[in-house]
């Protein structure tokens, strides 16, 4: 117990402890951390979506969650969501409803009656965007062969054609890092490497996609120029920051600036489609209706006898996109693609495949 009750005893020592033949006191100590992560993960599952969501119902005295989609609750644009709650009591957040877990959330949310719950997923919509605004023309070659981005990028990254899974997770981790400001550094600490090879990955990722260099050079000495950025549909995000005399608040705005361009446009593009499924709905005489997006995806329920019309719809609408076709005159350089599932639950969905726009079912 002695060398545990002094902080920096306990750094030293511990590379050696865990570098060491297995004893029964770090096996014992090992099932211990574990069982003590489950507890956290559970108490915080618990406290913020179970107790969340019961006291959601309670308020409305229904069984139902009423949820508050805001569009100012985001500086890029993207709804902000809570449970409707007038009293400000807790309430539960699609937004940051787990993906898996083993007693899945999701499933608590149910289409009523004997509907269908339908959840439509953009896929790789924040690299799509950024390959059509940047003019990058590796990367859009990889979405229109249908490529996976991800095995693409490693394959150019790395020189070679078999790709590993920890290669695949690099390139996928360096692509969104640049998207978002990163760098070499936050690589390196994410990804568990060398900071030289990061610095070299990162090189190396700017001599595949130079054009996202290009356009993050150009985003940058805009915001300098103008003290603002702004998207392909035209709305603008003040960045006043980027006057200061304080450097990192400079850097801070900067990438602000870079990832509204970005994350702002998806959004605009996903409510859009939301717009246009929505209406289409209607026109066709469908009792299909929307009850959520979440960050690039569009949730919707119906009678289980319109699953086949309104998926044709909502892959339209997301996929060929219509109605900003129409409104803005923007035709994209690359195709957008979805992910679609349809199931009892927000989290028991089955994969609906499309053949041309139908959904085989």
């Amino acid at each position: 117990m002695a060398n545990w009750q002094h902080r920096d005893e306990g750094k030293k020592i511990s590379k050696s402890v865990i570098a060491s033949k297995s004893t029964p006191e770090l096996t014992d100590a090992k099932k211990f951390l574990k069982g003590l992560l489950e507890l956290r993960k559970s108490e915080k599952l618990t406290k913020t979506y179970i107790d969340g969501t019961k006291n959601a119902i309670a308020y409305t005295e229904r069984d139902k969650v009423f949820v508050d989609f805001r569009f100012d609750g985001t500086s890029t644009g993207r709804l902000s969501c809570a449970s409707y709650n007038a009293q400000k009591a807790m309430g539960v957040s699609f937004h940051t409803l787990p993906r898996e877990t083993k007693n899945n959330i999701r499933s608590l949310f149910k289409a009523p009656g004997d509907w269908a719950f339908i959840a439509a997923d953009y896929a790789a919509m924040e690299l799509r965007v950024l390959s059509h605004i940047a003019k990058e023309g590796n990367m859009q070659l990889a979405f229109n062969q249908g490529a996976d981005l991800h095995t693409y990028t490693a394959r150019l990254l790395f020189n070679k054609e078999d790709i590993t899974k920890s290669e695949r997770q690099i390139a996928k981790t360096v692509s969104f890092l640049i998207v978002y400001g990163g760098g070499a550094f936050n690589l390196s600490e994410t990804m568990g490497i060398p900071l030289k090879r990061a610095e070299k990955i990162i090189k190396d990722y700017e001599n595949v996609y130079p054009g996202i260099f290009s356009y993050m050079e150009f985003v940058n000495e805009f915001i300098r120029k103008n003290g603002y950025a702004y998207t392909i549909f035209g709305r603008k995000r003040n960045l006043p920051d980027v006057y200061s005399r304080d450097r990192s608040v400079v850097n801070r705005a900067l990438r602000q600036g870079l990832n509204f361009t970005i994350q702002s446009s998806a959004s605009d593009i996903l409510l859009t489609s939301l717009l246009g499924a929505s209406q289409r709905f209607k026109e066709a005489g469908l009792q299909a209706r929307p009850v959520a997006t979440v960050h690039d995806s569009i949730e919707i329920v119906c009678p289980k006898e319109e699953v086949k019309d309104a998926l044709t719809i909502l892959y339209d609408e997301m996929v060929n996109y219509p109605m900003i076709k129409k409104i803005f005159n923007i035709h994209f350089d690359v195709p957008l693609a979805i992910d679609a599932e349809v199931g009892k639950s927000f989290g028991d969905g089955k994969e609906v495949h499309f053949n041309n726009g139908i959904p085989v079912l």
